[in-house]
């Protein structure tokens, strides 16, 4: 495939772009990619992998990870403005060994970062890359965020490091259908690799030696068949199955179009939701996506975070699930304090115990619904409306009593 670069100054010869292999033979092997990603942090489409808000701030390229007696080296580490660390690992696919090998070198990096404190990760990164002065992780961030609040940052790259909460990027010069298999089921199941994304640096060459790197999102159609279960005075339960649209057997000719769009349009919803939020608490990092109709904001305490969603065509809301002994603790305790919370919420609280065989893990979970009414966009409107406002209600009310709580 051969590219143009049509512009004014080669508008009677447009420079024609080959497409060239990244080999040891042209220079091109996974160390040249891992600088160019590294220099070039916008090669990296944050959005388009992960969602609104997240961005690439390179830190470090070969980050010594203890294992053992010996080290294991990260290819580069990074961080977002929401304070998530970056997680990227650079594979050529000649080899279909390193397809195999690169899921588990990731789980294994993100694993040991997981073992790290804030301070841990300053420390390394002055011994790696020789970095001086105060908070030198942030300071990086600053320069191309320079809004960004320090405190809060460091509480979220904290958050991100005890909750092994990565986003996990394998570059490569192309994505082969078995490791978006892999990938699709990683996400699927949770866990250290999650949030794990795919992109191809797309290399060409011109006959002047110039070269053109075109990143690329590979992109596998699902269609999200979401069940919402509600027990009678309980928190909505989601069951969720995917299904590939490559399949027709599975599913109607027409019965995927609607579903995209409906996901498209949630998408869209939720966009505005994430742009539009504001916090009166300056701690509170901003949203972001969790799925198909929801979104996730973090909260301090021994809680899961807050849920916003969607229950489609009327309804809306917000829940909290909390973890563990420290959790029912704090959920009792807010039980305790009803009146008052509902007060400053505006809304009144639905609560749950969980005392089934997984309450020693999730601990209970409280909740606020709203239901909409009029055509749908009338409803979406009232939906965001009271989502914004009732999010931040709810994020005053909380912060201020689950901050001291040991997590």
């Amino acid at each position: 495939m051969t590219s143009f670069l049509y512009d004014k100054q080669t508008f009677g010869s447009p420079a024609a772009f080959q497409a060239v292999a990244l080999t040891a033979a042209n220079g091109h092997n996974e160390r040249w990619l891992q600088e160019r990603i590294f220099e070039l942090p916008a090669l990296l489409p944050m959005v388009e992998m992960f969602g609104h808000g997240e961005s690439f701030v390179p830190l470090c390229r070969e980050l010594p990870l203890r294992y053992g007696s010996s080290s294991v080296f990260l290819d580069i580490l990074g961080v977002s403005v929401t304070g998530r660390l970056v997680l990227v690992e650079c594979k050529l696919w000649r080899n279909p060994e390193s397809r195999r090998e690169v899921i588990a070198q990731l789980f294994e990096y993100a694993s040991l970062l997981s073992e790290w404190t804030y301070s841990d990760l300053e420390a390394r990164l002055k011994k790696a890359r020789g970095l001086t002065g105060e908070n030198p992780i942030f300071a990086a961030v600053r320069t191309v965020h320079p809004e960004l609040d320090e405190a809060a940052f460091v509480d979220s790259v904290n958050r991100s490091l005890e909750r092994g909460d990565f986003l996990c990027v394998i570059a490569g010069d192309g994505i082969r259908s078995d490791l978006q298999s892999l990938r699709r089921l990683l996400t699927a199941q949770g866990g250290l690799l999650s949030q794990l994304a795919l992109v191809e640096i797309r290399t060409y060459r011109d006959a002047d030696g110039r070269t053109l790197l075109v990143p690329s999102v590979p992109l596998h159609t699902e269609v999200v068949q979401r069940e919402v279960l509600v027990r009678q005075g309980g928190m909505p339960l989601e069951r969720t199955t995917l299904l590939d649209e490559a399949r027709p057997t599975q599913i109607s000719a027409s019965q995927p179009r609607a579903v995209s769009t409906a996901k498209l349009e949630n998408r869209a919803f939720w966009d505005k939701f994430i742009e539009q939020a504001k916090f009166d608490h300056p701690d509170q990092p901003p949203p972001r996506h969790g799925g198909n109709n929801f979104v996730r904001l973090d909260l301090p305490g021994p809680v899961q975070g807050l849920v916003a969603y969607r229950a489609q065509p009327y309804t809306a809301g917000l829940f909290v699930k909390f973890l563990g002994a420290d959790g029912r603790a704090a959920l009792e305790a807010l039980i305790e304090d009803q009146a008052a919370l509902e007060q400053e919420v505006g809304q009144p609280m639905r609560f749950e115990i969980n005392d089934g065989q997984d309450g020693e893990r999730v601990a209970g979970s409280l909740g606020v619904q709203f239901e909409a009414q009029g055509d749908a966009a009338a409803r979406d409107a009232e939906q965001l409306a009271w989502l914004l406002r009732t999010s931040n209600a709810l994020v005053n009310a909380l912060r201020i009593r689950l901050g001291g709580t040991h997590t």
